[in-house]
């Protein structure tokens, strides 16, 4: 009985210590309660609710309340970006500047931690301390331990402790500074990091990754061979130095970056800022519809002429009828059965048999609404429908937006990508001759749609896809800033960059890239606008094709393109499907992202010397040789026929066998 009584009176005083506490953030001690009405913490700033265990102490009108975490903070640490020193808490309403996220006005006031020692400014604010892996507890026989080392990055050698400042370039972070460091004992040896490097936590979490990045002493040979950069900072990397990563995603981050914050973005601070990638069938409505409404032109918004009226049309030898979605879903359906349309051929996957293509932008007017923004202006938008431009004739398939359709017919300029006097005139390449594109000098593809040219120098031509790109946007590759397209000035100042969606290839002679101001994040124009998604009935008829910025998230191991069979830098841009488990290279891609993008095929022509049936121009996708030559033409362009499995190339369509050099006169084809 005695031994049962002295234990409760022992559990009673350890709960009497447990429940007051001394604190140097006041005087007196403070009791540990249940909170009864809501009220803020005097540590960390953040709300305490009705209900919470709390510390406080209450005297008349002066109240001070403590979450029981924050009140048994340690009052002393260290800190792995600052081991040389104590680090002490404090409770202060002076703003102070946090040495890790920067910021002053987080907390008016509250706890931080500071560093007592002369001359030395280090302050962290609580919510940088938090469960941060870099701060570890005091110890107060450390030091002597500290003053030799044997560090797992030079095992060959002992380190000593220099406290005396000087300035030196650290092995661990390649940064020259002047402090404390540990330099090798060996004569010979010129090793040499900081004291701040040496006693870095092998982990670490960061917010903008999900998993635990490792310590590695040398970046790994994958990283060099395929270019990685700081997924921080956007620079490259030297072999030598240390990194943070992350061994089954690849994410990786240099030493100097890991601890730094990222800025979250917001958009409200530069107004409406356009989002990439966009789908394919927004491009016309989103894309061409905001640079049309930037141009001034409203009337797009509303249908501009009554259902039952024809308008002429510069750039098409009929006349142009205004259809809804509503009116022609019926009609297009019954134009693919009497076609003899096939969905299912895996084989044949040319062209875009299952869409109505835009001849002015060349991407996809869908029969349903799907753009992010209404092309009527209005939330009811009338069930849903919306507008198109079509041909008048039933047996002619010209098609456009509403918005190319209202494309301005000229331009004063276009200063980011041209020059500011140089005037540019809409033109529009031929759709019934697909043969004949016109090759946009900004992002150095093909076309036959609508494109603007220069007034004076007559060899620039730009597509409507590239003139409508804004100056600034937000891309989902590089989500913590925004991008700027850069002048033609600043462009040709960089006399030659490397894309960071890693397609290889030098930019355009007149394309101006995307950049980071922030960083040094940078891609092709041509690639900020790649689209959202693709398809694929050859290699995945169930699911889209994702364009995916970085494949290795949850996925080690090597990527191989499934078209070209090539191997694929697994940080560069590619079409994915994660459940199939298939990818793909952009350009190889060829009809919906690569050469031809640009380029309206389908087109079908009676060409009398060549075949007895019609032939569709198209790519080569159901063989490899041409059946006129005999050479491989596999997805290059030519004339086919579905019925014999023949194919003509363009060259042995467009030059005489049997006279060297000498053109087929273009009246032996005809459209039908």
């Amino acid at each position: 009985m005695m031994r049962e009584k002295e234990k409760e009176e022992e559990e009673e005083e350890e709960g009497i210590k447990r429940e007051m506490v001394k604190h140097g953030i006041h005087g007196h001690p403070l009791t540990l309660v249940e909170s009864r009405r809501r009220a803020a913490c005097s540590g960390c700033g953040r709300p305490i609710s009705s209900g919470d265990q709390v510390y406080m102490y209450e005297y008349r009108h002066n109240n001070l309340f403590l979450h029981e975490e924050c009140a048994e903070l340690p009052r002393k640490m260290r800190h792995a970006l600052h081991p040389q020193h104590t680090l002490t808490q404090e409770w202060t309403k002076v703003y102070k500047s946090c040495s890790i996220c920067a910021y002053t006005n987080i907390l008016t006031n509250g706890i931080m931690y500071r560093c007592r020692s002369a001359g030395c400014k280090f302050v962290l604010h609580y919510r940088c301390v938090v469960k941060d892996a870099a701060a570890y507890d005091y110890d107060e026989d450390e030091d002597d331990r500290r003053t030799k080392i044997t560090h797992p990055s030079h095992l060959k050698h002992e380190l000593k402790l220099l406290r005396r400042d000087c300035s030196f370039k650290c092995d661990a972070c390649g940064t020259t500074s002047k402090e404390s460091s540990y330099t090798c004992t060996a004569d010979a040896c010129q090793y040499w990091i900081h004291e701040r490097c040496a006693f870095l936590p092998q982990t670490i979490d960061r917010e903008d990754h999900h998993h635990k990045l490792s310590l590695s002493f040398r970046v790994p040979p994958e990283y060099i061979r395929f270019n990685y950069k700081c997924d921080v900072c956007s620079k490259y990397f030297m072999p030598d130095y240390w990194i943070y990563h992350c061994k089954l995603c690849r994410y990786v981050v240099h030493l100097k970056c890991a601890f730094k914050k990222l800025p979250h973005y917001t958009r409200g601070k530069n107004g409406w800022i356009m989002e990439f990638p966009i789908p394919r069938n927004a491009v016309g409505e989103d894309l061409i519809g905001a640079f049309v409404r930037r141009q001034g032109v409203e009337a797009y918004t509303q249908p501009p002429i009554p259902h039952q009226d024809d308008v002429d049309y510069e750039f098409h030898h009929h006349k142009l009828t205004l259809v809804s979605s509503s009116s022609s879903s019926s009609s297009f359906q019954e134009e693919k059965e009497e076609n003899g349309d096939d969905d299912d051929d895996e084989e044949d996957y040319s062209s875009r048999k299952s869409e109505l293509i835009c001849d002015g932008c060349i991407t996809p007017i869908f029969l349903k609404q799907t753009s992010t923004s209404s092309c009527l202006g209005s939330s009811s938008s009338k069930d849903n429908y919306y507008y198109y431009m079509r041909c008048s004739m039933r047996s002619c398939k010209y098609y456009l937006h509403l918005a190319c359709f209202h494309m301005p017919p000229q331009l004063p300029s276009l200063p980011l990508l041209h020059h500011r006097d140089h005037s540019l005139v809409l033109r529009s390449g031929d759709n019934r001759k697909p043969w004949y594109p016109q090759r946009c000098s900004v992002c150095d593809k093909e076309t036959n749609g609508l494109y603007y040219g220069c007034t004076i120098c007559k060899e620039f031509k730009v597509d409507i896809k590239c003139t409508s790109m804004p100056g600034t946007i937000y891309h989902a590759a590089h989500p913590n800033h925004l991008l700027d397209l850069l002048s033609k000035d600043e462009a040709r100042s960089l006399a030659y960059f490397k894309c960071d969606a890693g397609c290889d290839s030098r930019p355009a002679l007149n394309e101006a890239p995307y950049k980071c101001r922030s960083c040094d994040f940078m891609v092709h124009l041509k690639c900020a606008g790649l689209p959202e998604s693709a398809t694929s009935r050859r290699w995945d008829k169930h699911h889209p094709l994702l364009l995916t910025h970085d494949a290795t998230v949850n996925r080690p191991g090597d990527f191989y393109c499934d078209q070209c069979e090539q191997e694929m830098n697994p940080r560069s841009w590619m079409y994915r499907c994660r459940s199939c488990d298939v990818s793909f290279h952009p350009d190889c891609l060829k009809t919906t992202c690569g050469e031809y993008r640009n380029i309206k095929i389908g087109q079908k022509y009676v060409i009398k010397e060549a075949h007895c049936h019609t032939l569709t121009y198209q790519l080569l996708t159901t063989k490899r040789k041409c059946n006129t030559c005999g050479k491989d033409k596999h997805e290059r362009p030519g004339f086919y026929c579905a019925l014999c499995n023949f194919f003509i190339c363009f060259y042995c369509w467009f030059f005489d066998s049997s006279i060297k050099y000498f053109l087929r006169p273009e009246a032996d084809v005809t459209l039908v």
